[in-house]
């Protein structure tokens, strides 16, 4: 028996190579899929001949090849890649967000083996089974929920040619009509499974974590989450002491000590918690890991234990900061203690993502507000991520079930999927088409909230977290009603952009555009009079006027690694994207106060700060000494090191003998160069020469690049 697992086209939803080459979507991309891994090593223990076909690796290829400006559809790409295996059944994992496009990689993979089975399991073809055998009839079979176990079933049936009645948890057709089994049994003790067959991919060779399943199932029931079908409420962990030998595992084969513990509701059980947190500490591997949890299901005690023990990250869905919405959708957290464990999470030294949920039917404005009181709660801690989600109707949930004939479909619709800049025209047919198959596209309509407010709502607070977050929580601060600053700005968008509507407006909010705009809109509105909001945007300024100063120029010769002595011939000069500017306040003092919701006044004065490019990707802003400052301006490409020895220095060094001024600027540049603000160039000629007898090496020939003469702090990530 063969068979064909294909993994979920996750990245596809990103259609152009701006978006594609962002680390957070790569990451996401290359994460391996646990599902598929986990099907994988049943299979290994098994007389089965399968194989693993990741489609997201083959979509980035598929990109990197130009294929997004072909007209070559991925579908085809995809099947054709899927077909070169030779399978009795092509079983395709499904989530919500790209199910529209595996329903057509198995269409056309259908049409090139039509005497297969294409086989469709995970979260979304299990709430829809029906519907998506009913609409494609190219689909033949849908193996609901968990499938370790009916899986192995399933090819013995296949192979025997002895029908599907006895498969637990298949849906199919027989003689034309619709069957559906009963549901396979859950997998009461998770420690029996095999570990996911990571070695069967290459999605660990250079990954930095890995995700480790650590339960299954909510004892909750929320009435917009699907995790309760398809699991079916039964809540199971995993023991702490296998879930640290699968670390141990990973960590011996690739080095990695970081992991994301996959699981919704891992702090349910407290006992387990605390379990599993000691048996961490006692290994003193010292891992770090992330996990899911309830505000409700933590307090200061465990979360320091968690901390202690490696928690580095915890997810909370709060979802809203509204009692009467949490009653609503049978939630019931008290927002009140929501915003406490965010702060006392920061506190302990925890991340958090703070996951909330707009457009509820019968949301309003004052739930809203609550709503953005919570978010504004998480932009203050550095340490948290706010999320804004639109509502989407996943299938068979009971806000689903209690509103599916009342949906809407919009060019931007829900944020569950199609988060790029373009939809594809072939799937939004299909979600045109099939609502019943693709309810999650869609929208519910909101008695008394627009659509439109809501989806820029949640785009305007994406990119000021992105890039504007202490900004936006110093104007909070000043109005104490944000959603009314929004409010207000929309006015002000609509006026000025009239024609911007649906995934345009999206990418204008992704635009250096969009910032020039709203600077222009404080500096007439009483929010841009507050003190803070004032001393950012002079902030913003200042670094938007220093990257466009110079373009650096182009340097001929080699680098000079740190720790080479330097010689006077020596070219100095800033990195590209390193700027420096100077503020009349001090930036870090003026974040302190807005973290602490002190309204006290902060400290005006001359600072220095160097905005410096990171390894990563990011920005970071260095708060630096005013020497430090002359010696980076004057690193501009431009000079020699002795040229520069002979310009005037700051009054407070020029004070000072010749040769002292002379070793504080080479500490100073050596400095600079062990921070990586700067690069140091030498020509091909000084390169060759005699160090002994070159007359241009610096006195201080003991001055390296390793020298330390000032502290500097990081402020911020921009």
């Amino acid at each position: 028996m063969d068979i064909c697992l294909v993994t979920a086209p996750t990245a596809a939803e990103f259609r152009e190579s701006a978006e594609l080459s962002s680390e957070s979507v790569r990451r996401v991309a290359l994460d391996p899929q646990l599902g598929i891994l986990s099907l994988a090593a049943v299979l290994e223990t098994l007389d089965v001949t399968f194989k693993i076909v990741n489609l997201n690796r083959a979509y980035l290829e598929y990109a990197e090849q130009d294929g997004l400006s072909s007209s070559s559809d991925f579908a085809e790409v995809a099947a054709s890649l899927i077909g070169l295996n030779d399978a009795r059944i092509y079983g395709f994992a499904s989530i919500c967000s790209s199910y529209p496009l595996t329903i057509r990689i198995a269409e056309r993979l259908k049409s090139m083996r039509p005497n297969s089975l294409t086989l469709l399991g995970g979260p979304q073809a299990s709430v829809v089974d029906i519907e998506t055998l009913t609409a494609f009839p190219f689909v033949d079979l849908v193996l609901r929920g968990e499938a370790e176990y009916s899986l192995p079933i399933l090819l013995e049936h296949v192979a025997s040619g002895v029908g599907f009645d006895g498969v637990p948890g298949l849906s199919y057709r027989r003689q034309g009509r619709l069957q559906r089994n009963s549901n396979a049994p859950i997998i009461q003790n998770l420690d029996e499974l095999p570990s996911p067959a990571y070695h069967l991919t290459n999605d660990l060779s250079d990954a930095k974590r890995a995700a480790l399943e650590l339960g299954r199932g909510c004892p909750f029931a929320c009435t917009f989450c699907s995790t309760n079908d398809f699991f079916r409420r039964k809540f199971r962990l995993r023991s702490p002491a296998r879930v640290l030998a699968d670390m141990q595992a990973l960590s011996a084969k690739y080095a990695i000590t970081d992991f994301e513990l996959v699981h919704d509701m891992f702090t349910v059980d407290r006992q387990r918690v605390i379990q599993f947190c000691e048996a961490m500490i006692a290994s003193g591997d010292g891992f770090t890991w992330s996990c899911s949890a309830r505000t409700d299901c933590v307090d200061e005690e465990i979360l320091e234990l968690m901390a202690r023990s490696g928690c580095r990250g915890v997810f909370f869905g709060v979802e809203s900061g509204s009692k009467k919405i949490q009653r609503i959708i049978d939630k019931d957290l008290d927002p009140g203690r929501a915003r406490e464990m965010i702060d006392v999470a920061e506190r302990v030294g925890i991340d958090t993502t703070v996951s909330l949920i707009t457009g509820f039917p019968e949301e309003t404005v004052d739930d809203l507000r609550e709503t953005m009181r919570v978010f504004m709660c998480s932009a203050r801690c550095p340490g948290s991520s706010p999320q804004l989600n639109l509502l989407a109707p996943l299938a068979a949930t009971p806000i689903h079930s209690q509103h599916k004939d009342e949906l809407v479909l919009e060019e931007l619709c829900s944020d569950v999927s199609h988060q790029g800049r373009r939809q594809d025209a072939s799937d939004l047919k299909l979600i045109r088409e099939h609502s019943e198959v693709f309810p999650n596209f869609y929208l519910i309509p909101c008695i008394h909230l627009n659509h439109g407010f809501l989806l820029e709502l949640r785009e305007f607070l994406l990119a000021g977290d992105s890039g504007l977050r202490w900004l936006f929580v110093a104007i909070d601060q000043d109005t104490s009603q944000f959603l009314d600053f929004f409010s207000d700005w929309r006015k002000h968008r609509l006026g000025l952009r009239s024609t911007l509507d649906g995934l345009e407006l999206r990418h204008y909010y992704r635009t250096d555009e969009f910032c020039m705009d709203l600077f222009s809109f404080l500096r007439i509105h009483r929010a841009g009079k507050d003190a803070a909001v004032e001393a950012l945007l002079e902030c913003e300024d200042a670094l938007r006027k220093a990257r466009v100063e110079m373009t650096p120029p182009r340097l001929d010769g080699a680098r000079i690694s740190i720790g080479e002595t330097l010689r006077s011939s020596d070219v100095p000069m800033r990195k590209r994207g390193t700027t420096v500017i100077e503020l009349d306040c001090n930036i870090q003092e003026l974040i302190n106060t807005l973290k602490r919701r002190d309204e006290s006044a902060w400290m005006r004065g001359q600072h220095f700060y160097v905005n410096h490019a990171t390894s990563t990707g990011t920005t970071r802003l260095i708060q630096i000494s005013d020497w430090m400052a002359w010696a980076l301006k004057v690193c501009d490409g431009n000079y020699t090191i002795q040229e520069i020895l002979e310009r005037r220095f700051p009054n407070s060094i020029s004070s000072m003998p010749e040769d002292l001024q002379e070793f504080i600027y080479l500490r100073l540049i050596a400095k600079a160069h062990a921070e990586g603000f700067i690069e140091i160039y030498r020509t091909a000629s000084e390169a060759a020469a005699n160090q002994e007898g070159d007359p241009t090496i610096c006195k201080y020939r003991e001055i390296r690049a390793d020298a330390s003469l000032q502290n500097h702090r990081s402020i911020h990530a921009q």
